[in-house]
């Protein structure tokens, strides 16, 4: 009996390295970072690249941006790990039926998601955005106060894109009404001053097969100089791509 319980247990600890891995050791995660805005308030050309620089320096990533939702249409599109939202339409059209076809099947078949600030606010008119979203900013009912600094709460230490991370301080935009009744796993959250509530920052929800994972936080450079933001944009980008985090 004794002999056999050492033989389960051995079997436990090996099992990790004997189930395939997502990707092939030493391989990189491909990351397509989709930008543009229509609107002035956000130097998006310049927050993409630091963004860029930020996921490149760790080694985890091999990143492309574009600046055209028509690359969705794209055969390649699958060659990605993960797709990173980047922008803010309001004005702009949506994108073809078959951008959209193309985008959700990719999350639904177990890529992963990652929506940056203002994308939140994109394509009003697309319904089934906002159920990949989990959470969006409707016109005339999302919104945030005047820029300023306010504390994010970890809510839940033990998830793999907030393990080890302390509550910190950030000098921001604070998204606040968001709307969306899906459930959402909440990472971090924000007290506001101009909604008077705990406004979800980062979250995640499943989306088919795949993870979508949602960070408001970001409006500029320097708000994205700070160290805790660089951490989970990291983090978000792995997670939602692989499942898991290695970044320490």
């Amino acid at each position: 009996m004794h002999r056999s319980i050492k033989w389960i247990l051995g079997i436990w600890l090996i099992l990790p390295f004997l189930l395939p891995s997502p990707l092939a050791a030493g391989e990189k995660i491909k990351v397509l970072i989709i930008s543009g805005f229509d609107v002035g308030a956000h130097k998006w050309r310049e927050m993409t690249q630091h963004s860029v620089a930020i996921l490149e320096e760790t080694g985890l990533f091999d990143v492309k941006v574009s600046e055209d939702v028509g690359i969705l249409e794209s055969s390649s599109l699958d060659t990605y790990d993960v797709v990173v939202l980047h922008f803010g339409y309001w004005d702009a059209p949506d994108p073809s039926d078959q951008a959209k076809a193309a985008l959700l099947n990719y999350v639904k078949n177990g890529k992963g998601l990652v929506s940056l600030h203002f994308a939140c606010s994109s394509f009003q008119n697309w319904d089934e955005y906002n159920a990949l979203l989990a959470r969006v900013w409707k016109k005339d009912i999302g919104g945030h106060g005047p820029r300023g600094k306010f504390t994010v709460n970890i809510k839940n230490p033990n998830h793999p894109i907030t393990s080890g991370l302390s509550d910190f301080e950030m000098d921001d935009e604070l998204y606040s009404k968001l709307s969306g009744s899906a459930p959402i796993e909440v990472l971090a959250t924000a007290y506001s001053d101009w909604s008077k509530q705990v406004e979800p920052i980062i979250f995640l929800h499943s989306y088919g097969k795949g993870t979508v994972v949602q960070n408001v936080l970001g409006h500029d450079i320097q708000a994205r100089e700070n160290d805790s933001y660089k951490a989970l944009l990291c983090r978000c980008v792995e997670f939602a791509a692989v499942g898991k985090v290695t970044r320490p």
